[in-house]
């Protein structure tokens, strides 16, 4: 295995993965990565107490399903995971450490959350006598590649999710195509995770009606998955481009598709810098006026997202799959 390290991206999860993938010799583009397994098209904008567009939002999906999904890259993946608060939390990290333990030993390398920061990690090795894993974390230069195992997990969110790589998965290429098509139909279309949080592109309206509202944003929230959305929506731009180029008999649909994302993409951008990570914009959130500018542009956002569903199910349909 080569060296391992967290590959810059918004959505750290795909990161992690990324750059174990590379270690193993797989070297796919982040957007290839994005799109494969889904990411590109997540979105949850997490209500909670009255309060809109919470920071938990990126990571509030069927990380069940994230097993498959992840196989489509190349390698097949395990997963270890737990909910756990209270006097369960002590048993859940003791379970999960036995589990990770077992597979680090073995020089398996772990993506794992909640290690350093509220965001996925690479998990490269513990440290048994300090009490801790060894992580590229995306502050792991600020802070060291060191995690105390009293500190994970954070006992407020008491979430645990792990993964670890078990072999090659040999996806059929035109299967794995298939199936991350129709992850893009399924999460744009609303799916993809437990909670009663809005997702897909019905969270961009929900998210524009609060801002039409007087209900309160979280500033930081706010910003940080308006930056994960860009993002990953202009990853799915390009792995839609590059199907549409080595699918010929798909192209148009395709091609309209990776428009239709483009265009959200622009209709977005402005509020980047309206919204900057991780200010999120100071007094920005409450201003009423700004708060409309906000609304018409996820609004105009969602319109352009429901056009690449429908282009993307059209392509679906061409193959006689969806």
């Amino acid at each position: 295995m080569g060296e391992l390290s967290l590959r810059p991206n918004w959505t750290t999860a795909a990161g992690a993965l990324e750059g174990v993938l590379a270690a193993e010799g797989l070297d796919l583009p982040r957007h290839a990565v994005m799109g494969l397994t889904g990411h590109a098209w997540h979105l949850c904008v997490a209500v909670e107490g009255g309060v809109t567009a919470l920071p938990s939002g990126p990571h509030d999906l069927d990380w069940g399903a994230m097993v498959g999904r992840y196989a489509r890259t190349g390698l097949a993946w395990e997963r270890f995971s737990r909910r756990a608060r209270g006097e369960r939390l002590e048993t859940a990290r003791d379970e999960a450490l036995a589990w990770a333990r077992e597979r680090l030993d073995a020089g398996v390398p772990l993506i794992g959350f909640d290690l350093q920061v509220h965001e996925f990690a690479i998990v490269r090795g513990y440290d048994a006598q300090r009490e801790g894993f060894l992580v590229e974390s995306a502050v792991s230069d600020e802070l060291g590649g060191f995690a105390p195992w009293s500190d994970w997990p954070t006992a407020a969110l008491g979430i645990i999710e792990l993964f670890a790589p078990v072999g090659p998965s040999d996806p059929d290429p035109e299967e794995a195509v298939v199936e991350s098509l129709r992850t893009a139909v399924e999460l744009l279309a609303d799916g993809g995770g437990a909670s009663a949080n809005p997702r897909g592109t019905a969270a961009l309206d929900a998210w524009a009606d609060t801002l039409d509202g007087t209900g309160e944003v979280d500033r930081a929230g706010n910003a940080y998955t308006l930056a994960v959305l860009q993002a990953a929506r202009t990853d799915g731009a390009a792995f839609l481009g590059d199907l549409a180029e080595a699918i010929p008999g798909l192209a148009i649909p395709l091609i309209h598709a990776q428009r239709a994302v483009l265009d959200e993409t622009q209709a977005l951008s402005p509020l980047l810098t309206l919204f900057p990570f991780p200010a999120g914009g100071h007094g920005n959130v409450s201003n009423p006026g700004l708060r409309e500018a906000a609304a018409n542009a996820l609004r105009r956002a969602a319109g352009h997202e429901r056009r690449a569903a429908e282009s993307i199910a059209e392509a679906l349909d061409s193959l006689g799959v969806a």
